[in-house]
């Protein structure tokens, strides 16, 4: 069972987070406008297998507050770096999912001395210039997360947006955090070119093979970037949703890798 506990990083950053376990050994980014909450599953399985966690709400998200005017990646990179001082003491695994996958990133660029290794959801965010989404996605996108519209018409958003066809997107219809479109815009601020390699440490690309907000050609592309830094696993059947879509197979994938890099590299 998470903790919802708050940490003050300073400069006006107040960050809530769920902390599950005693010893947190790993960090999770959420989702744009997204919460903690969506890693609880995650969490409670990486518990289990000894791996305590603490889920970050970004900024505007949760009752997390700070300055979001001019915010930028390495801003956020420096949250998450606060957090993992805090809570780690020491270099962490960081999860990151979709939009969160990118701060990842950035953190590991920006503040690698936080880094362990990185575990990549749904990896677009760099590549928007070059694999923009569709304008039937886009055009979905928006309904999402209307609270004006009903729920049936936005299921059918959420299906077209986050869930492969097929896939029960009503587990998305709540969770909503309007304030964290700050967040999304730092992207628009911060060079992609600085970060998109996530720095040195070791990557996990998570691919979803019917992700249309961040295709598979994202993930295989970054992952030949990366080279021997990466490891590259495809989950079939799933979209950019990914966690509430296959929690057995993040959940298994995501712990094998971690147990990987700490043979490698030596646990802590």
């Amino acid at each position: 069972m998470a903790t919802i506990e708050r940490v003050d990083l300073g400069a006006g950053v107040e960050l809530t987070v769920a902390v599950t376990g005693e010893r947190p050994r790993a960090v999770l980014l959420p989702s744009a406008n997204r919460s903690a909450a969506d890693f609880d599953d995650l969490a409670r399985a990486l518990a289990a297998a000894g791996y305590d966690s603490v889920a970050v709400n970004p900024r505007g998200v949760a009752g997390s507050v700070g300055p979001t005017d001019d915010l930028t990646m390495e801003d956020l990179a420096g949250d998450v770096a606060g957090v993992v001082a805090h809570f780690v003491g020491g270099p962490a695994h960081v999860v990151g999912h979709a939009l969160g996958n990118t701060i990842a990133r950035a953190t590991a660029t920006y503040r690698p001395e936080a880094v362990r290794s990185l575990v990549l959801l749904a990896c677009g965010g760099h590549d928007l210039g070059r694999h923009p989404p569709g304008p039937d996605v886009m055009a979905a996108f928006g309904r999402c997360h209307d609270e004006a519209l009903d729920a049936a018409e936005r299921l059918v958003a959420l299906g077209v947006v986050f869930f492969a066809e097929g896939n029960d997107p009503s587990p998305w219809l709540e969770g909503w955090w309007p304030g964290g479109q700050a967040i999304s815009a730092a992207l628009g601020r911060s060079d992609w070119r600085e970060w998109w390699r996530g720095g040195g440490a070791p990557v996990l690309v998570f691919q979803p093979t019917e992700d249309v907000m961040a295709p598979v050609s994202v993930g295989r592309e970054l992952a030949a970037e990366l080279a021997q830094r990466a490891r590259y696993v495809e989950v079939p059947h799933c979209g950019h949703a990914i966690l509430p879509e296959r929690p057995d197979v993040v959940e298994r994938v995501v712990l094998s890798f971690f147990e990987e890099i700490d043979r490698t590299l030596g646990a802590r």
